[in-house]
C-alpha cells in the first residue's frame, strides 16, 4: 500500500455521497426512512460503492473498478429504469453520481492497462 489511488479516495466519498443523498434532497419518508426508489436505489449502491471504495485501499483488485462501473451506468440510467425522471435534483444525482463513477473507475482501468502493456515480460 505505497501509494493510493486518488481515484479510489474520490469514489469512496461519492459512495458516503449516495448514502445521505436521500437525506440531503428530501427523498425520506416521515419515519425519516428513504421514501421511493430513487432514494433506496440511492442508498444502497451508496453502501457498495463506499465499500468498494475503502476495499480498494486494501486491495487492487480489477474486478472492483468493473463493478463500480456497472454500478455507475445503473445510476445513470435509473432515472428512467426506476421512473423518476420528474424529480429533478434526485435525477441529476444519479446522472452526475454515475457519470463520475464510470470516469473515475474507466480511468483506473485505463491506468491499470497501460501499466501491464509497458511492462516488460
Amino acid at each position: 500500500m505505497k501509494d493510493r489511488r486518488w481515484q479510489d479516495h474520490i469514489i469512496f466519498v461519492i459512495g458516503l455521497w449516495l448514502i445521505v443523498s436521500p437525506w440531503s434532497l428530501g427523498a425520506y419518508g416521515s419515519d425519516s426512512l428513504p421514501f421511493g426508489a430513487a432514494a433506496w436505489d440511492f442508498f444502497f449502491c451508496g453502501l457498495i460503492v463506499a465499500a468498494l471504495g475503502g476495499l480498494a485501499y486494501a486491495s487492487r483488485q480489477v474486478w472492483e473498478d468493473r463493478v463500480d462501473i456497472l454500478l455507475g451506468v445503473w445510476l445513470f440510467t435509473s432515472p428512467w429504469t426506476l421512473r423518476f425522471t420528474d424529480r429533478m435534483l434526485l435525477t441529476w444525482n444519479a446522472l452526475l453520481s454515475g457519470l463520475f463513477l464510470m470516469i473515475l473507475a474507466g480511468w483506473v482501468l485505463w491506468k491499470k492497462h497501460l501499466a501491464n502493456i509497458s511492462k516488460p515480460e
